[in-house]
């Protein structure tokens, strides 16, 4: 039972420090896309391009669905960020147990006469 808590406690705290990292990310990543950066305005142009050619009829609704899909790309990169973040944590952390395990004494085994 302590094992099976253990490790509910364990992703517990891996998925809310995921969390966090996505959402650190994105707050980085977003003030970057900007209406007044040229390379925004020219992906937003390629992406409503793209979607009056595959049958989007309404051009509002092309851009709005280009605007949807930058936006969908910046959750993208912030995830793959926290993922990296978070096994970069998990190694740190799986490397402090190993010295942890490396750090204990040796017990002696072996017979000690007595017998039961």
């Amino acid at each position: 039972m302590i094992r099976n808590m253990g490790g509910a406690i364990g992703i517990a705290v891996i998925q809310t420090f995921l969390t966090k990292r996505t959402q650190f990310h994105s707050d980085v990543l977003t003030p970057q896309v900007s209406l007044l950066n040229d390379a925004t305005r020219t992906r937003l142009n390629q992406l409503t391009q793209y979607f009056l050619q595959h049958g989007v009829s309404d051009a509002a609704y092309a851009q709005h669905k280009a605007m949807v899909a930058i936006g969908r790309g910046i959750h993208r990169q912030a995830s793959i960020l926290a993922y990296s973040d978070t096994i970069i944590l998990q190694s740190a952390l799986l490397g402090l147990a190993l010295l942890a395990v490396l750090m204990l004494k040796k017990t002696r085994t072996g017979s000690t006469g007595e017998a039961h």
